[in-house]
């Protein structure tokens, strides 16, 4: 691992934990400090914790092969650029084969000596293909979410919404992310104006986001400017657990930019909320023509036309259940027993090559 305060860390160390039940024995190296260390600490992962003198080189990191060695894995695996980096240097040097998740867009010089990826959506094979490496040395492997840990409580739905003024009968769309530009919030923050300017709306709304970042300030100062948003959008800033606003929503917006996966989309569906994404990235993998719907990014009418059509919808629930029965299968049980093979496909063409 290679950094903390990630946001798939929780989910992560839910799979990590499946896997020990499953048998497996796991030790996690990453850097010192930040959150991740602590919370595989409290989970009860064995770990060390190494700060390199520079990741982009590899060879001087020359405490990671004193640690390979005292650990020894059958195999590693590795979770952002400069861990594959590092990983992909030394597992080559040790004769360990080298397991990569990737969950960005990234370069190719970070993975050249990967024995096998895992990308964790088409949208990010596709790009490693286009980079050139083999989709024989490469297997999707999504993000899991804990199906039952996002099940909606409706009492708590109830007292959220009771105790922050929201009526039975307004409807509530939520948007949730880091505040950057191609996360694509001023497109639902312009969308949600052409819907505020509508003399006759379905039913009363309101918008909600969740979350921080460089682009809070701009996004802010145009719901301000726009005096048909201002009573109707709230800023929650960042939440450690966004479960409560999601129990408390009726709609989930996803309007990134070729979003690499869509955990937060991911744990919205299995929150039993519709949702609408860009049809583009993470997002194509994840929602299905009766669990949601997308839209071209960028395209704040054609957004605003299917929050239109949304508001004057009678009855959401077919759709509701449809995209928590669709993120049924991305739980940490089902991506667990997956991993568990790859695994073992793996360390079995690495023994076949030795003899």
């Amino acid at each position: 691992m290679d950094e903390n305060n990630l946001t798939w860390a929780r989910p992560w160390l839910q799979l990590v934990k499946y896997l020990e039940d499953k048998g497996l024995q796991n030790h996690v190296l990453c850097r010192p400090g930040g959150s991740l260390g602590g919370l595989v600490s409290e989970n009860g992962i064995s770990l060390s914790t190494y700060k390199p003198l520079m990741s982009s080189l590899p060879h001087l990191c020359l405490g990671i092969p004193t640690l390979i060695k005292k650990v020894k894995p059958d195999l590693i695996h590795t979770r952002l650029s400069a861990a594959a980096l590092i990983g992909g240097y030394w597992g080559r040097r040790l004769h360990i084969p080298v397991v990569s998740t990737i969950d960005k867009y990234p370069k190719k010089k970070y993975y050249r000596q990967s024995t096998k990826l895992i990308p964790c959506s088409s949208a990010i094979a596709d790009h490693m293909q286009n980079q050139g490496f083999s989709e024989t040395d490469m297997q999707v492997i999504f993000n899991p979410v804990n199906v039952e840990e996002y099940r909606r409580d409706q009492q708590k739905r109830e007292n959220f919404r009771d105790t922050h003024g929201i009526k039975y009968t307004d409807f509530v769309i939520l948007g949730a992310g880091r505040f950057v530009d191609w996360k694509g919030f001023d497109t639902l923050l312009g969308a949600c104006s052409v819907l505020s300017d509508n003399s006759n709306p379905a039913r009363s709304w309101k918008l909600w986001l969740a979350g921080d970042g460089p682009e809070r300030q701009n996004l802010e100062s145009y719901v301000h400017s726009n005096s048909n948003l201002g009573s109707k959008v709230k800023f929650w800033g960042f939440m450690d657990d966004i479960r409560p606003l999601m129990w408390a929503s009726d709609l989930f917006v996803l309007p990134s930019h070729n979003e690499p996966f869509g955990l937060v989309l991911l744990e919205a569906m299995a929150s039993g909320l519709p949702v609408i994404a860009t049809s583009s990235g993470g997002p194509l993998d994840l929602v299905t023509s009766n669990s949601g719907w997308l839209f071209a990014e960028g395209d704040v009418q054609a957004l605003a036309q299917r929050l239109a059509a949304i508001l004057h919808s009678d009855d959401l629930e077919s759709c509701s259940s449809a995209a928590q029965e669709r993120a049924e299968n991305f739980s940490v049980e089902k991506i667990g027993d997956k991993t568990v093979k790859f695994y073992e496909r793996v360390i079995r063409e690495k023994q076949n090559t030795r003899k």
